[in-house]
């Protein structure tokens, strides 16, 4: 049990917040502007349709 709490929990917590720090860093690189607002079309076409 000493060994699962120092070795191997702080491992699995350094690599969460590694894949965190690259997966929010290769927001950067996606050709997508994120920035813009979703498309609010379908949705207003999906509710027209299921709320007579």
């Amino acid at each position: 049990m000493q060994f699962i709490r120092q070795q191997i929990v702080p491992f699995v917590t350094i690599l969460i917040a590694l894949f965190a720090l690259v997966t929010v860093s290769a927001r950067s690189f996606i050709d997508a502007d994120l920035a813009q607002p979703a498309p609010l079309e379908q949705l207003t076409t999906n509710s027209s349709l299921s709320n007579p």
